[in-house]
């Protein structure tokens, strides 16, 4: 698959592993410029509003109980590869910025991809989510993207503890996806790619199937913590859960 489940862990922390997780940021853009590129047509925004709206709340209600401090207390990044005139951009990135709401829920930032017509949206939340406010942001994002005639694909990625040792397995049964890949490294982690007929975003798997949910666990070696990181309709950036979101 596209991103081949790329480990970056705490324990990871010398030299060779930051030369690593450099290489790791480059592939996730190249990611997201091939999300778009094959989601482009099928994830139009004027043909399926709610995209990231929709599947953030399943991912919330899939999550909430797997999570040793809920979904909420858990790490959010939401994502939109989009695509449009250079003017209806700007014009969306200022609407976007002044949304004080929004950043009362996280932050917002804006990458530019290949043109000055691509750009990247991605949003992190604060330290601790309220779900109807973050999917009001969500859904105020897609309506803002909507009216500047902004074509998008979006996606999310969610990271926390979990006290399950079959978290992965309950999540998938779940979403009632059909698994498509899996994959497991030297450090242990397990990385299992579904598709569910639930979520709406999607992307090519290969051999004609298509992939929108990625579930991965990892098990840290001195503390033991399991850690479950979940994307929609792929994990974008690395393994990592950051110690101050699950203190």
């Amino acid at each position: 698959m596209a991103n081949r489940f790329v480990q970056k862990t705490a324990e990871q922390s010398n030299r060779q592993k930051a030369r690593r997780a450099v290489i790791l940021a480059a592939a996730v853009l190249v990611t997201g410029m091939v999300w778009a590129i094959f989601n482009r047509d099928q994830l139009r925004s004027d043909e399926n509003p709610g995209i990231v709206t929709h599947d953030l709340a399943l991912l919330w209600q899939w999550t909430d109980k797997l999570y040793s401090k809920g979904a909420a207390d858990s790490e959010w990044t939401i994502r939109w590869d989009i695509e449009g005139e250079a003017a209806g951009l700007e014009q969306a990135e200022q609407q976007l910025q002044a949304d004080e709401k929004g950043r009362e829920q996280g932050t917002l930032s804006i990458f530019p991809l290949t043109s000055d017509r691509q750009a990247m949206l991605v949003f992190t939340t604060n330290q601790k989510a309220d779900k109807e406010q973050l999917l009001a942001v969500v859904k105020r994002t897609e309506d803002v993207l909507k009216k500047a005639g902004i074509s998008y694909s979006g996606g999310m990625t969610v990271r926390g503890l979990t006290e399950y040792n079959n978290a992965a397995e309950r999540l998938a049964q779940a979403s009632g996806g059909k698994r498509v890949d899996r994959y497991k490294d030297e450090s242990g982690t397990v990385s299992e790619a579904y598709y569910s007929e639930k979520l709406f975003s999607s992307v090519e798997a290969g051999a004609g199937k298509k992939a929108n949910l990625q579930i991965a666990e990892h098990r840290e070696t001195e503390s033991g913590a399991l850690s479950l990181i979940v994307g929609t309709p792929l994990i974008t950036g690395d393994y990592t859960v950051s110690e101050a979101g699950n203190d």
